[in-house]
């Protein structure tokens, strides 16, 4: 599933920047993957995305989506 559009970034490539470049910011994500925000309208979603990569990303977890329910989101960076 696409989380950014403007820049086309699925949920694999945000957890691949927290796996392989150590993401924990969707500025961090734009880093890695070379690119900037646009519009920012996914910035909830990617900070969801890297706290489910944070907390689920070495077990093996089958209801990933259970972590993030219960997490408040972040304030915008």
């Amino acid at each position: 599933m696409y989380v950014c559009i403007c820049n086309a970034l699925k949920e694999k490539d945000v957890r691949r920047a927290a796996e392989q470049g150590g993401a924990t910011r969707p500025a961090d994500v734009f880093r890695f993957h070379g690119c900037a925000p646009q519009c920012g309208k996914c910035a909830c979603h990617m900070r969801a995305e890297l706290i489910q990569a944070k907390t689920c990303g070495n077990c093996d977890c089958d209801d990933a989506a259970a972590v993030t329910a219960s997490v408040r989101p972040i304030a915008a960076e």
